[in-house]
């Protein structure tokens, strides 16, 4: 009966580590991240099965010929050096300028969140989860409509333009001369007759000022244009 106790107990943290990373992973997935949704709750549920491995899977048997300590700290201690590979993955640079490291520092929170699912803290791992949410969305509206102001800083934009062969050249002088910084600028031909431009601006700029630039080009097809957030 014991042992049935202790397996409903360790489905309700894995379980739960899903759930719990499915907050910060689903707003990085919404506002297109390289690590999205299945990212951050592959890392928290993996981080999560390896801290219950740690307390449960190598408990010593003690006997008269085992001298030693069961150490749970052991394997969990190396979920945060590793998951520092993965947190790595997704952080860019281009130029002075880095991307990424919001999305790889929410990683390693998902994986903090997982080992206190695998451990049985869950006041702190919901806390924590919630904590993340609100830091990712709310202080990110305080950099925005306060900080950002008073810092005069530039806004990042992700541009993506559809458009005729034709319009290449002048697609182009549009996104070398237009704005402060270009990052991860691509153009890639479909059919032979469609160009598919993307690329990051940094610029002072407003939406409707951005579209201003573009519509007047006839040959455009289809333009997204949103703010881009690391």
């Amino acid at each position: 009966m014991e042992s049935m106790d202790e397996n409903l107990v360790v489905i309700f943290r894995v379980f739960l580590a899903v759930a719990l990373s499915f907050i910060p992973g689903i707003e990085r997935e919404l506002t297109g991240k390289f690590a999205g949704l299945r990212t951050h709750i592959l890392v928290c549920l993996g981080a999560c099965v390896f801290t219950i491995l740690s307390i449960y899977g190598f408990e010593m048997r003690m006997s008269p010929d085992i001298i030693g300590t069961n150490d749970p700290a052991r394997i969990a201690a190396q979920i945060i050096t590793g998951i520092g590979f993965i947190g790595a993955g997704t952080v860019m640079r281009h130029g002075s300028s880095v991307f990424g490291i919001t999305t790889a520092a929410t990683l390693w929170v998902c994986a903090a969140i997982g080992m206190c699912c695998g451990c049985g803290q869950y006041l702190v791992a919901i806390v924590t989860s919630i904590a993340t949410l609100i830091v990712l969305i709310l202080i990110r509206r305080l950099e925005k409509n306060v900080l950002s102001k008073k810092k005069k800083t530039y806004t990042l934009y992700e541009i993506s333009i559809s458009a005729s062969l034709r319009d290449c050249d002048i697609i182009q002088s549009i996104f070398e001369n237009n704005f402060h910084k270009v990052f991860k600028f691509n153009k890639k031909l479909v059919n032979h007759e469609e160009l598919r431009f993307a690329g990051v601006v940094s610029t002072k700029k407003t939406l409707t000022e951005l579209n201003d630039i573009f519509r007047k080009i006839i040959g455009i097809e289809s333009i997204e244009i949103r703010e881009y957030y690391e």
